[in-house]
């Protein structure tokens, strides 16, 4: 970063040092300001305000006379010297002009020398304060030194304020985020010439600038902007890092990049340098680059295929050779250096942790169990019901969202407190609250394998058991890879196929206790209502305004219906798209629309918005479909069957090869393309056949997937068999909600 050094006489006005000031702060500079006033000239308060620079000195000469520490002895000639020296000093000081004053006060203050070694620009404020400046510079002998208003001056300053774009891209808010020409304009001077003094700051922040750009969607400033910096003298690891970032345009265009691997496993064998070296934050941050690469929405979590389920172990390598993502996998404390901070590898020690038993409790009392919602706080909400009025449990909620709370801590923050946890060093403390509650329970059971399951993962005491449940989400998000799997005491998945995909791509899990596969808590009885007239050729969709949720593929199925009859409609029920996505979620969305808008469907939508009476709104529907590229268990889907709905089952793309759709519902209700899903709806058009195909799906939906049929699973998990429970006093357990004071 430039280094100024603006030095003012008493003839400085306040305005006119901000002025200065503001000209190379604003363009991402180190401001200092020494004022060459009298010791009775205090700064004023509304001067320091003004100024916002990085330090404010009030120059004092400092006359001990000192050499090397060793003050002159008391009646030696050194001393008569200093002596009159002082006297001369101080009557200039006093006495003299503003020049004279403010030369003098710079010539013997400690603290400009010292700031004038280091600045890059030294600026005189006015006229006055040039002799000042050029004192300084005799320190500074690598400073270039100018007075307002002189060309060498306005060079710098043109210069300065040329770059601008650059340092506002880098902190300021996106709202107020300059234009991409702009911003593209500074950054070409800066390449032009990489040396320059106003330009050197932003050719040390170009990894910087090129993640803002692509943050912001930015993506062809961004591609530009990483292919100039690396024609600079730049480090291997920026270079590096500017490849992954060129690699993440390239993904957010829908691409699927064939240097992915090769550039990953560079960041990785920087990142386990660092590892072996200590330095774990920083470590911990290239791991989270690479895994914001390796698992982004883009590749994976929206798309029609993904290596993630077609190939894990090729796709993943880099990450399981990596010292660094096997550490964050390991248990506590496994991970130690074989001859110190410079040993060549490590080695992990020992095996899983061992776990508490099943059902212990003390005593005669309850089953205390604390459970935290996650990331979808709602998929918790009918659990946390049941285990309210079960007599022998003791019930707690941790809400890791409630305002105020800020127990679950910043990712880098995390991820480097797992590597440490892995090297035996132990976390920071928890402030008591939240050490109390994570001590309080016999079970913690998180919902979700996301921030709050790692939060717990790596706080909870070992005297606790832990279970984790899994959906569709996380089976493609680096967080099931930052865990200590051997804390765990079960898993629960929500689908055969998501224990497929993460028994393969990640194998840490293997240390966990044990292993099941449970189906999502829903209560489909109370969906058996008669159904209204129209609902013979109405197609439900429950949640349908994602990409995931694919409603393109839905209006093809519309459409395929409308060719045989014009009566058919789609009912779509819940949100519609929301605008705060991914530039692949937008382009989806922006093609829905437009496709919705086509003659052949454009008539044919009904539009229901977000209700709380779902079984009310599937009355009007005859058939459930579902259109998705990717579901762990489909909720809204199911709950449609048991509405008497005739289930119409997309054959998920992305899961399609590990059972997928075909492993959760009767094959015969299964379909892969918009005509057989036309055909399978057109084959129960008939209002007998439908109303008997609807019934038989609500009777099989009903006696295998309801919460009445899936609940004693769940509680043996949690609580254990009910035959090892202590007797208590009846009545139901009071839901206690505990969001403390955090971190």
């Amino acid at each position: 970063m430039t280094d100024v050094l603006v030095i003012g006489s008493p003839s400085s006005s306040a305005g006119g040092l901000a002025r200065i000031a503001g000209d190379f702060t604003s363009s991402g500079c180190t401001v200092r300001v020494a004022l060459a006033v009298t010791p009775r000239h205090a700064i004023p308060n509304d001067v320091r305000e003004a100024l916002r620079v990085a330090e404010i000195r009030q120059l004092r000469t400092s006359l001990t006379g000192r050499r090397a520490g060793v003050a002159p002895r008391r009646g030696s000639a050194a001393w008569a010297r200093v002596v009159l020296r002082n006297a001369v000093v101080r009557a200039g000081v006093r006495i003299g002009g503003p020049s004279r004053r403010a030369w003098l006060l710079a010539k013997y203050d400690p603290w400009l020398r010292r700031s004038a070694v280091k600045a890059d620009v030294i600026l005189a404020a006015d006229r006055h304060a040039l002799r000042a400046a050029r004192h300084a510079g005799t320190h500074g002998t690598n400073a270039v030194v100018a007075a307002v208003g002189d060309r060498t001056y306005a060079e710098l300053r043109d210069r300065a304020i040329g770059v601008r774009p650059l340092q506002r891209l880098l902190h300021t808010r996106s709202a107020d985020q300059p234009p991409q020409a702009a911003v593209l304009a500074a950054w070409r001077k800066v390449a032009a010439d990489p040396g320059d003094l106003c330009h050197r700051p932003f050719v040390a922040k170009v990894v910087e600038i090129t993640k803002a750009l692509r943050r912001h969607e930015a993506l062809d400033a961004t591609e530009e902007v990483g292919r100039s910096a690396l024609d600079l003298p730049l480090s291997a690891l920026d270079r590096d890092r500017i490849r992954l970032e060129l690699v993440m345009v390239r993904i957010s265009r829908g691409d699927l990049p064939d240097e992915l691997d090769e550039t990953a496993r560079a960041m990785v064998r920087h990142a386990d340098e660092h590892l072996r070296a200590g330095r774990t934050r920083l470590a911990a941050a290239f791991a989270l680059d690479v895994a914001d690469a390796m698992f982004s929405r883009e590749l994976h979590a929206d798309a029609l295929s993904t290596p993630l389920v077609e190939a894990p172990e090729e796709f993943l390598a880099p990450l399981h050779e990596s010292l660094t993502f096997r550490a964050l996998a390991a248990r506590s404390g496994a991970l130690a250096d074989a001859d110190g901070p410079g040993a060549a590898d490590a080695r992990f020690r020992g095996g899983p942790s061992p776990r508490p038993p099943l059902g212990r409790t003390k005593g005669r009392r309850p089953h205390r169990i604390l459970v935290v919602p996650g990331d979808y706080p709602h998929f918790t909400q009918g659990i946390i019901s049941t285990l309210a009025s079960y007599d022998d449990a003791d019930l707690r909620v941790l809400s890791l969202r409630e305002p105020g709370v800020n127990r679950r801590k910043k990712r880098l923050t995390m991820v480097t407190d797992r590597l440490n946890d892995a090297r035996g060093a132990p976390p920071p403390p928890l402030e008591q609250r939240d050490a109390e509650l994570l001590a309080w329970p016999d079970t913690i059971f998180v919902d979700w394998c996301d921030n709050a399951a790692q939060w717990v993962a790596l706080h909870a005491p070992s005297h606790v058991r832990l279970v984790v449940r899994l959906h569709s989400l996380e089976a493609i998000s680096p967080q099931p890879h930052l865990i200590d799997w051997s804390r765990v005491s079960d898993v629960v998945f929500v689908a055969q196929h998501v224990r497929h995909l993460v028994e393969r791509a990640v194998p840490g899990v293997a240390a966990a206790g044990r292993i099941h596969v449970i189906p999502n808590e829903m209560r489909l009885r109370r969906f058996g209502l008669p159904k209204r007239p129209g609902a013979e050729r109405t197609v439900a969709m429950v949640g349908w305004a994602q990409q995931v949720k694919d409603p393109l593929w839905a209006l093809e199925v519309l459409a395929q219906l409308r060719g045989h009859d014009p009566s058919w409609r789609l009912r779509l029920i819940g949100h519609d798209f929301s605008d705060r996505q991914h530039r692949s979620a937008l382009r989806y969305r922006d093609r829905f629309r437009a496709r919705a808008e086509d003659g052949d469907v454009r008539d044919a939508l009904d539009r229901v918005p977000y209700t709380d009476d779902l079984p009310e709104a599937l009355r009007d529907a005859g058939f459930i479909l579902s259109a998705s590229r990717r579901e762990g268990f489909p909720v809204g889907t199911t709950e449609g069957a048991a509405s008497a709905a005739v289930p119409v089952i997309r054959d998920w793309p992305m899961y399609a090869s590990a059972g997928g759709a075909r492993g959760i519902y009767p094959v015969e209700w299964v379909v892969e393309t918009p005509v057989e899903a036309a055909t399978r709806i057109l084959a129960y058009a008939d209002h007998g056949a439908r109303d008997r195909a609807g019934q038989a799906a609500r009777d099989h939906v009903v006696a295998h997937l309801d919460w009445t049929v899936v609940e004693p699973r769940f509680r043996e998990i949690l609580l254990g068999p009910v035959s090892q429970m202590a007797p208590v006093r009846r009545g139901a357990s009071r839901v206690r909600r505990d969001v403390g004071a955090g971190h």
